[in-house]
């Protein structure tokens, strides 16, 4: 099956399954990085999405949600789960196969909104708030969206973790080469500017900072405009 054969199945899957789904989605983003955004998207994205080779049919379905208050380097799967994650169906989806479809209802409506849904904005922030809280080497990843859920929601300044974010980038980047330090610095540069937007107009300048980042990440990957099914 060539890569575009394969973009169609899917994006025919994410067709079929869209109607299924409760409340209002959306088709986004190209190729077989199309994926069903949940509407209205604002700074916790809801997404249904595959991964796998674009030469071959057989992939996995995920469902996540993606906190945009923070850099948009790639998709992540801490507040997800895919397919061969859950006991209750294949692991893995053919998208040349006729139940495909079928598959991908199945996770979706039984594992992947049940893990979207146990992560609202409200609950990512608290959990950022309280790992930030812990000892730094007790720490997971979660306080790395920090700065800028106290941004969005108000809550406080960010320059305390948007600064221990660009110490712990700028240590982790000297040890890494290739695409991880580059990723890595400009994930130091992100909250150094994020810093200064504050420091320059508290909220309303990071806020501003923020949203600007957020749009340009969304467009850069072709999430910015809802596609015509």
């Amino acid at each position: 099956m060539s890569s575009a054969d394969t973009a169609r199945r899917w994006r025919h899957v994410l067709t079929e399954l869209r109607p299924d789904l409760p409340g209002d989605w959306s088709l986004r983003g190209t190729g077989l990085d199309t994926v069903l955004v949940r509407e209205p998207l604002d700074w916790a994205l809801a997404w249904i999405g595959y991964s796998g080779s674009p030469t071959r049919p057989v992939g996995w379905v995920a469902a996540g949600v993606q906190p945009l208050v923070a850099p948009f380097t790639s998709w992540i799967m801490t507040y997800g789960v895919r397919t061969d994650e859950v006991r209750s169906g294949p692991p893995t989806v053919d998208l040349s196969a006729d139940e495909a479809v079928d598959q991908a209802r199945r996770f979706v409506l039984d594992a992947g909104l049940a893990k979207i849904d146990s992560w609202p904005a409200e609950r990512l922030a608290d959990v950022a708030e309280r790992d930030f809280a812990q000892d730094p080497r007790r720490r997971r990843t979660h306080w790395h969206q920090l700065p800028g859920w106290r941004v969005v929601n108000g809550t406080g300044s960010p320059v305390e973790p948007a600064t221990q974010l660009v110490e712990l980038c700028r240590e982790r980047a000297a040890g890494t080469s290739g695409t991880g330090a580059r990723q890595l610095a400009e994930q130091a540069t992100f909250h150094e500017r994020l810093v200064r937007a504050w420091q320059d107009g508290e909220r309303e300048a990071a806020l501003e900072f923020l949203t600007g980042r957020r749009d340009e990440a969304l467009a850069a990957r072709k999430l910015d405009q809802a596609l015509t099914p």
